[in-house]
């Protein structure tokens, strides 16, 4: 069978074989895959010899590649080749397999993955120009096809940061590699092009300024396009001018630009990109390597950032020269990437204002067609330019909305019926610019709306449009302004038919479709059959009419009590919405419009008291749609959130520069201004007190076995929104602040949610300051605090290790922060972590866990004393946890005492310790005069200093050196003075392990004190024997004497 006579149905038997090989290939079959390729092969080019030789099928393949016209065939045998490469590269073979990927070249050299290989051989072999080639061709091929190779990675780009990586090793040891103006002089002789630019690229930018080598390229350019010479030589140096102009530092980006821009006289940077455009056009032939070097050209213009370089991103839009999403991309970025010399100067363009207003006409004129592939680009181009970024040129507000204007007027339409009455209506254009507008910019909407006068057309279109996809636009810009005090009140005043916009809650139409609602009996609406994977019909007509005006009423309910009023006097939201999500449910509508309604009736509190049975069901309907699934999380987190919680969660960076004294008083000036004078704040709302939070708390766990929290937990991983994931953390923390259901959530896998939260990369030590910051935030501190709540709910033995061990870290954060109860909290969940095991406590030791408790030891607030006191003696308890640290402590102090002196110990959390462990506190004194309160806290105290040095000398390094301690004497003297049972077995533990532990080879005066403190301690024991009352003192008394 020839090669260029294979039928379909030969290709379809010829591709199960492939599949049959590929198959052996994966379970490291080489030999046999390939011999099965190699069949394919033998079949089509009719090759002579079965075994595999490729010197034949090199011979074969160079004479008939011409004859194979089918470029479906073509493909397939190139990737039948490359199969084979890869087989004999992993059997060891380099040689046959370069050359099995070079044939699959010769048939289809846009083969991505035999490209990819023949760079790698090279790269083995040092042969890093031939290397750079095949990586050219690689991101050719990505360039080719950008919406399926931004999807998935991208090899090539590994291969480059190898040759980079290596020319760095080789460039520290050749001198001339190193000298910019050599390697631009061999760059534009044409001498190694592609490693010389990789070379030039690695060179920092301060010697790259100095060199003037930008100019010298830019030059080139020019020269060549002046003799019409546009080649892959041009192309490559266009693309080093890109790298080269993306790299630059702070200080050397505004010099770079200058040279780049010196060598362009007025205009000739957009003549130079027109010529180009004219060569493109009359050599047709070369139309790819043309549309490469405008492509460079334009990615150099957003960091160029002047108006030439906008001009000619308003040339190439027009022109349609190169590729639409690259050219969108370059002008996004000009607009949002803000300038990083401090030091331009902002000035004033004639010039940039009227390239302004075409660009805007010409990117209005992409919103038109909502089937545009690139609608959503285009979107982010126009909040881009609406943001007014606008480095180095100042365009003012009332400018910049002129501007707008005339851009949008030929999408506005103006007519007048016969009684001289005005109708304006609105292209689909003109919606999509102020939706964006809206999103960029509000101080522009609201001036450009206040400017024309349009609101209330708008809303005449709203009632009276037939278009569905205008009135459904309509809708749209009327929610956002609803944002806008003054828009809020037109809406509000707005008359049709003789009716107010809230009296329209009274109209036939609205009390029809309530009607048919409350029709429906409790039962059927709450035994709904939800089928996830069926589609949800669009609501058309009456249906959506209706639901847009309960979605109007819900959120201008929000912005005034009085307007919540209102509409409460006609429609119960919060006891018809409900029913209306379950209406919907049981008739399979869309549920996106009461969903959002939902997001803002939640808000209030009578939401909380409404009956909610109906939400599990909800989570089932939306599961598949994450737009939906967000609305249903901010209702469930609105219904946990009480009032003191509304910004408990925001992460506003801002607000750092102010401490919480700072932000206090800012707060009581504020309510201290006049009504007038105070800031404007959107939403006046109330979610409820303490009280009505914790109850929707509780219920949450009522419903549907606890299906809320259940599904919170399911889902987490599922969304990839970052917003809902918020939503979803701080619902948990509501959850967990209620008691008697921390032990469920933690078995639902919540703590590991917020583990893996607190530990993100957002808020991870090696990240620097931002991380820092984000640290002080409540946000995370509040997520801390619910793993310290769960921790401590639980009994520590039923904790998995990897949940223990990677709490420890959050907690630790948190343990020295300025709130007592976040102190107090985490420091008891760490204490319960240090009860697991000895893994646990060297981990809380080695972040600095130690030193933490000893702050709290030293607090005012009794509480946070004994709770860092109780993290000390779950560390003391632990084998060789604290105990080499403190040995090492006193053994640096043993070899610095000369010989012939007796040691002086002084550690300084040791003496802390036997500071405490003091006869001086009289505890008849305590009582009368402070009550048994403060008495039962100083014993407390007490108490858990005995048992934290008892459990430190269990350890013989440290109890035989305890008598060269000066303050170990008030062990003795405590002795004598107490009766406590307890604390004598405290002591006499102590005194034990010290007796038990003494020291060999002590020098003579050391010895002598040794010897006198034995018996010192041996005579205090015996003096106080009349006091050891049960079996265990008296063993401690047998050890001692």
């Amino acid at each position: 069978m020839d090669s260029n006579s294979i039928a379909i149905y030969d290709l379809d038997r010829l591709e199960s074989i492939k599949l049959e090989g590929n198959k052996l290939f994966s379970e490291s079959e080489y030999k046999k895959a390939s011999e099965l390729y190699y069949k394919i092969l033998k079949e089509c080019f009719k090759l002579k010899t079965n075994e595999i030789n490729v010197e034949e099928l090199e011979n074969v393949v160079g004479k008939q590649k011409n004859k194979i016209q089918d470029p479906d065939i073509r493909i397939f045998l190139s990737k039948i080749c490359c199969n084979l490469g890869i087989c004999h590269n992993s059997l060891g073979k380099k040689q046959d397999s370069l050359r099995f990927f070079k044939i699959s070249l010769v048939l289809d050299d846009q083969n991505y993955k035999s490209n990819y290989h023949v760079a790698h051989y090279h790269i083995t072999h040092t042969d890093y120009n031939t290397a750079l080639t095949y990586i050219q061709n690689c991101q050719k091929i990505v360039n080719s096809n950008l919406k399926v190779y931004k999807k998935i990675r991208q090899p090539h780009l590994d291969l480059l940061d190898q040759i980079k990586q290596s020319l760095i090793k080789t460039n520290q040891t050749v001198d001339y590699v190193n000298d910019p103006k050599h390697l631009v002089e061999d760059i534009c002789s044409g001498n190694n092009i592609n490693i010389n630019i990789q070379r030039l690229q690695l060179i920092p930018c301060r010697k790259l300024l100095l060199s003037e080598s930008v100019k010298s390229l830019v030059q080139f350019c020019k020269n060549k396009l002046e003799s019409d010479q546009v080649d892959e030589h041009v192309c490559s140096v266009w693309s080093c001018l890109y790298h080269i102009l993306y790299k630059c530092e702070e200080e050397n980006v505004f010099e770079i630009r200058e040279q780049f821009l010196s060598q362009f006289e007025e205009d000739s940077l957009t003549s130079y990109v027109m010529k180009l455009i004219k060569l493109k056009s009359q050599k047709v032939h070369e139309n790819t390597l043309y549309t490469s070097v405008l492509s460079n050209i334009v990615k150099c213009c957003p960091l160029i950032k002047r108006v030439d370089s906008l001009e000619v991103l308003l040339v190439l839009l027009e022109k349609e020269s190169v590729d639409l999403e690259l050219l969108l991309t370059s002008i996004l970025l000009y607009f949002s990437k803000e300038s990083k010399s401090k030091s331009e100067v902002k000035h004033q363009s004639s010039k940039f204002n009227s390239i302004l207003l075409k660009l805007l006409e010409n990117l209005f004129s992409l919103c038109d067609d909502e089937t545009f592939d690139y609608q959503q680009q285009v979107k982010s181009c126009l909040i881009s330019v609406f943001t007014m970024k606008f480095d180095p040129y100042e365009v003012s507000t009332e400018a910049f909305v002129n501007t707008i204007n005339i851009a949008l007027e030929p999408y506005v339409h103006t007519e007048f019926s016969d009684k001289a009455k005005k109708f304006v209506t609105f292209s689909t254009c003109w919606y999509v610019v102020l939706n964006s507008l809206f999103l960029a910019n509000k101080t522009l909407f609201k001036s450009y709306l206040v400017t024309t006068r349009l609101l209330e057309h708008v809303i005449t279109v709203y009632f009276n449009e037939n278009c569905k996809r205008i009135r459904k636009l309509a809708f749209e810009l009327l929610l956002n302004c609803v944002d806008t005090v003054e828009f809020r009140q037109e809406i509000l005043d707005y008359v049709e038919d003789g009716q107010s916009f809230i009296e329209l809650l009274n109209s036939p139409e609205f009390i029809n479709f309530m009607e048919t609602i409350d029709n429906e009996t409790d039962s059927d609406l709450n035994n709904n059959v939800v089928e996830t994977k069926e589609p949800k019909k669009k609501l058309e007509g009456l249906d959506w009419f209706v639901q847009t005006r309960i979605l109007m009423f819900c959120k201008l309910s929000l912005h005034s009590s009085q307007v919540k009023d209102e509409v409460l006097g006609v429609f119960n939201i919060f006891k018809q919405l409900p029913r209306c999500i379950l209406y919907n449910i049981k008739h399979k509508f869309d549920l996106e419009i009461l969903l959002q309604s939902a997001s803002f009736a939640s808000l209030h509190e009578e939401f909380k008291k409404t009956d909610l049975s109906f939400l599990p069901l909800v989570f089932e309907y939306c599961n598949n749609s994450e737009y939906l699934l967000h609305y249903f999380l901010q209702t469930i987190c609105n219904l946990l959130r009480g009032n003191k919680d509304r910004t408990s969660f925001t992460e506003d960076l801002d607000l750092l520069k102010y401490d919480r004294e700072q932000l206090d008083q800012l707060k009581t000036l504020q309510e201290k201004l006049p009504e007038e004078a105070k800031v404007t704040v959107n939403g006046n709302y109330f979610e409820g007190n303490d009280e009505s939070a914790n109850m929707a708390r509780s219920i949450i766990f009522t419903i549907s076995n606890s299906a809320i929290p259940n599904q919170l937990c399911t889902i987490f991983n599922k969304v990839t929104s970052e917003t809902s994931k918020s939503l979803i953390v701080e619902s948990l923390h509501y959850l967990a602040l209620n008691v008697n259901h921390r032990r469920y959530l933690q078995t639902l896998g919540a703590m590991r949610i917020l583990i893996n939260v607190a530990n993100s990369s957002k808020y991870q030590l090696k990240q620097g300051s931002q991380a820092a910051n984000f640290r002080k935030m409540n946000r995370y501190k509040l997520i801390v605090q619910s793993i310290a709540h769960l921790i401590i709910s639980m009994d520590p033995a039923n904790l998995s290790f990897n949940d223990a061990h990677d709490s420890i870290q959050p907690l630790i954060n948190v343990l020295d922060d300025e709130n007592e109860l976040f102190q107090f909290e985490s420091c008891l969940a760490l204490t319960n972590l240090l009860s697991i095991n000895d893994d646990i406590r060297k981990r809380v030791f080695a972040l600095n866990g130690w030193d933490k408790f000893s702050s709290l030891v030293f607090s005012e607030n009794e509480m946070l004393r004994t709770a860092g006191l109780e993290g000390w003696c779950n560390l003391c308890a632990g084998d060789d946890v604290v105990h080499g640290h403190f040995y090492m402590k006193i053994k640096v102090q043993i070899e610095n005492t000369p010989h012939d002196n007796v040691y002086d110990i002084n550690v300084h959390d040791i003496n802390i310790m036997l500071l405490f462990v003091s006869p001086g506190i009289s505890l008849k004194t305590l009582s009368a005069a402070s009550g048994y309160v403060y008495l039962n806290l100083v014993y407390q105290f007490s108490y858990l200093y005995y048992r934290a040095l008892a459990l430190l000398v269990r350890d013989g390094r440290i109890a035989q050196y305890m008598p060269f301690v000066s303050r170990f004497e008030n062990v003795l003297k405590t002795l004598d003075s107490t009766e406590d049972p307890s604390i004598l077995h405290r002591l006499l533990t102590i005194l034990s392990c010290v007796v038990q532990s003494r020291p060999r080879d002590l020098s003579e005066p050391n010895e002598k004190h040794m010897d006198a403190y034995i018996e010192k301690i041996v005579s205090s024991v015996r003096r106080n024997s009349h006091k050891y009352s049960n079996k265990t003192l008296l063993d401690l008394f047998r050890e001692v004497c």
